[in-house]
Formats: structure tokens, C-alpha cells, sequence
């Protein structure tokens, strides 16, 4: 490491004083992190002032793929329709009842992603789920559609 201190050390002084408590004259170093990624070299090492996600943007249904200024929201829960018990099933006997169950499955997706829009939220984290998948390729739609950004499949540690 001593090799590199006139790489590393500005970007730790950097570090330190944009975490630093003025008024207190304190530093929590728990408020600054270090990753470290494969296949890089220590001059490549640089300070970023913000969130940085390794995550990569679902583009399932197009969108953006880039935000200034976003409103992050995280959600942990499936933006799918619910399934149904273990013990129902549902059964479908003509196209008019298939019809209706696809229609009001567009509804109460559409109502999700427009309760997500109407709080503001321009970028969606979405947790990981174990069950199932945590968002429907319809809801993408209409999230893409609405320009908001979708991170699938966030770990609770990120």
C-alpha cells in the first residue's frame, strides 16, 4: 500500500472530511465504505460521493437507464398478482372468464406501479424474493413506461 500513498491517501483524506461532523470535530468510519471489485488495480481506485450500485438495471421492458436527482424508493414485496392458496385453484372454463382474469390482473398491477409513481419514486429497488419472482414482466412494462428505472433482486445486505 505504501507503494501507492500518493494515489490512495488524497482520495482517504477526501473521504474522511466529507463524512466529518464540523460542529462535533468527529468522524463516524462506519459512514464511509470500501468495496473492493476483481480485476482492478489500486489507480483505479476513486471516491464516490453517493450510492454506488453493482446491481444491474432491468431492461426487460426498455427504459432508462440513467437518472439525475432520482427518488429511490425500495419495496419489499412482489409486484405481481397474488397467487392463490395452496389448497384453491382456479378454474377457467371459456375465454370470457380468461379475459376477466387477465384484465383485472392488468388492474391491480397497474394500480401498484400508479401508487409507486404517485410517491414520487422515479427509481425502484426491489428486494429479493425467495418464493418467487419479485416482479412481473407487465409491471416492468408499466414501469418503463411511467420512466421509472427497475433494480431487481436487491440483497438486504446492499
Amino acid at each position: 500500500v505504501s507503494l501507492y500513498s500518493d494515489t490512495i491517501a488524497p482520495i482517504v483524506v477526501d473521504a474522511v472530511l466529507a463524512v466529518a461532523n464540523k460542529t462535533m470535530s468527529s468522524v463516524d468510519l462506519n459512514d464511509i465504505k470500501l468495496i473492493k471489485k476483481l480485476d482492478g488495480t489500486v489507480e483505479d481506485t476513486e471516491l464516490v460521493e453517493g450510492v454506488v450500485f453493482d446491481k444491474r438495471i432491468s431492461h426487460t421492458a426498455g427504459g432508462l437507464d440513467r437518472m439525475e436527482n432520482p427518488k429511490i424508493a425500495l419495496i419489499q414485496f412482489c409486484l405481481s398478482p397474488p397467487k392463490t392458496d395452496m389448497d384453491n385453484s382456479v378454474v377457467i372454463s371459456d375465454f370470457a372468464q380468461m379475459d376477466r382474469a387477465i384484465k383485472e390482473e392488468r388492474q391491480y398491477i397497474l394500480s401498484m406501479v400508479k401508487k409507486i409513481k404517485k410517491s414520487g419514486c422515479n427509481v425502484l429497488l426491489v428486494q429479493k424474493s425467495i418464493l418467487r419472482d419479485a416482479i412481473n414482466d407487465l409491471a416492468q412494462h408499466f414501469l418503463a413506461k411511467m420512466k421509472i428505472i427497475v433494480v431487481k433482486n436487491v440483497e438486504r445486505d446492499d
